[in-house]
């Protein structure tokens, strides 16, 4: 039997009604709004494998949920707040393995501590997403693996601004 792959594509900005034309979208709109209010409260399973891969451009990685949580709160947590205006996501679904890949591009508003700004941070990111382990996860799915495409220094930079 052949493989279907079915795409969808959107463009931003991400909208209620264009997320529920996919499962996927509903659920990254799930996991981007608990990262932006609740990542000090969301268990990370509930979005990333015990044994999910974070992969940065320089190919080093961070293995495991709480790891890529920790990861993520601190590089982030430099910031007052955090937004995102969607640029694009692609969802590939693979209906026989069932596994899904996400491509998004954003616009990332990282809003500095004091009123002293906002610093736009363009930043890409390929989820790989499928089946969550037993007990885990959000609407039965889960984050395996995560590929980042941005340039983390300049990210680091701006925290000091």
């Amino acid at each position: 039997m052949a493989t279907t792959i079915t795409a969808t594509v959107l463009q931003g900005p991400f909208s209620h009604s264009a997320s529920s034309s996919n499962p996927i979208l509903s659920w990254y709109a799930k996991y981007a709004a608990d990262f932006a209010h609740n990542k000090g409260t969301t268990p990370p399973t509930n979005y990333y494998a015990s044994t999910a891969t974070l992969v940065h451009t320089d190919n080093s990685t961070i293995s495991g949920a709480q790891q890529i949580w920790d990861y993520y709160i601190s590089l982030y947590g430099q910031f007052e707040k955090c937004s995102y205006e969607l640029i694009s996501a692609i969802v590939l679904n693979d209906d026989q393995s069932g596994k899904h890949t996400l491509l998004v591009q954003v616009k990332n508003l990282l809003h500095l501590e004091g009123d002293r700004g906002t610093v736009t941070v363009p930043q890409a990111f390929t989820y790989e997403i499928a089946k969550a382990e037993d007990g885990s996860g959000t609407d039965g799915l889960q984050i395996w693996q995560i590929r980042c495409y941005f340039d983390r220094g300049f990210l680091q930079k701006a925290a000091s601004v």
